[in-house]
């Protein structure tokens, strides 16, 4: 651990009637604090000073200053990468959705993990550049590239705050890029078909089964929505749904269909029979989950839907072809199908941009080819 010692002076200015300090950090930079000490003497904390008591009083405080200066200097030139990122995370607290702080808690907790109990506990400043390039080498062993870029995108955050607050010389992250995805890494997620949903409804286990129905209902609302529903946000007279998104904080109206509207009722009904948790959460089972979206496409897979792709090493490089995010993708893709037009059809999804909502319009052969068979061409 590094010693310090931060110099001092004290001198006056004609801005100012106190006496100001000048504190010299380790590393040269200056800083300036009154030392609420007047410059020509008079009351200070209770005591008449004269003008030569005062200079005297104000060599004192500044001392004083210079002290708290040189520990607070030494605290954060050795904060620890396991402490920086537990200062971070709670200045995230409260202002990040749940998801997106349990992701940034998640990366914080994985990076550590892979420097090992010693290293995390060391000064922030000793990482570099070549651990985080490492670090990328080592996770695009686990994790397809977008994966590692959402881990980089959050350590650089939180050295960027480091760096702001004067704790870390340089962002080690700077310039550290993720090499892309090969061939047998590309995800092709797909929508599901009408008939297929009609299986996930009826065959799926029973929490399952109304979280595709909910989010079928709201037109393919993010599975963490889903799972953080209550009964408070049906608005039984109006037939909406209020939902507030995780991940964009959009607030939405979604209008119940007859069909899910009468379900819901008779779900509901049946929830207040039960009591419990279940009388205020729609999925109180689904809540506690510990990876909800591996499980559902387990279950999927296990039904016969879509496709497994990839392989090899790694904890991600197996993919399906249909995960529950896929719901969101056949929302639209059946919208679309019937002639919603594309504005009307991202009010209802809750997409803020033209290009977003493309992503998720993925027509199957069959849509394709009935769309194709209405153009009058003369072969």
């Amino acid at each position: 651990m590094f010693q310090y010692s931060v110099s001092f002076s004290v001198f006056s200015d004609a801005k100012s009637p106190f006496w100001l300090a000048q504190l010299v950090r380790p590393d040269g930079s200056r800083v300036k604090k009154s030392t609420k000490v007047p410059v020509e003497g008079g009351l200070f904390q209770g005591e008449r000073l004269s003008k030569s008591q005062a200079k005297r009083r104000a060599l004192l405080v500044a001392q004083e200053l210079a002290a708290a200066a040189q520990v607070e200097a030494q605290r954060q030139d050795n904060l620890s990468v396991r402490e920086l990122f537990d200062t971070v995370l709670k200045g995230k607290l409260g202002r990040l959705s749940v998801a997106t702080y349990a992701n940034a808690r998640t990366t914080y907790a994985q990076f550590c993990g892979w420097l090992g109990a010693r290293r995390a506990a060391s000064p922030a400043r000793l990482v570099t550049r070549a651990d985080i390039k490492q670090w990328v080498t080592d996770r695009r062993c686990e994790v397809r590239c977008k994966t590692v870029q959402h881990g980089l995108y959050v350590l650089r955050a939180a050295f960027n705050w480091a760096l702001d607050a004067e704790l870390i010389p340089k962002n080690p992250c700077d310039r550290v890029s993720v090499p892309p995805d090969g061939k047998d890494e590309r995800v092709v997620h797909e929508a599901f078909t009408p008939e297929e949903v009609q299986v996930l409804v009826e065959k799926l286990p029973d929490e399952w089964a109304v979280a595709v129905r909910c989010c079928l209902g709201t037109f393919g609302q993010r599975l963490g929505d889903i799972r953080n529903l209550r009964w408070d946000q049906f608005d039984w007279e109006r037939r909406v749904v209020h939902i507030t998104t995780g991940k964009t904080a959009r607030r939405l109206q979604q209008p119940m269909l007859d069909g899910f509207y009468q379900w819901a009722r008779e779900r509901y009904a049946w929830a207040q029979e039960q009591g419990g948790d279940s009388a205020t959460w729609v999925l109180p089972r689904l809540r506690v989950h510990s990876n909800p979206s591996q499980e559902f496409t387990q279950l999927v897979r296990l039904h016969g839907i879509g496709l497994q792709n990839g392989g090899g090493l790694g904890k991600r490089r197996c993919w399906h072809s249909k995960t529950f995010h896929c719901l969101r993708a056949t929302v639209v893709t059946m919208l679309h199908a019937n002639g919603v037009s594309q504005g009307m059809a991202m009010e209802l999804v809750g997409h803020d941009s033209p290009e977003v909502h493309a992503v998720y319009l993925r027509p199957s052969p069959e849509q394709l080819r009935e769309a194709a068979g209405r153009l009058a061409i003369d072969y």
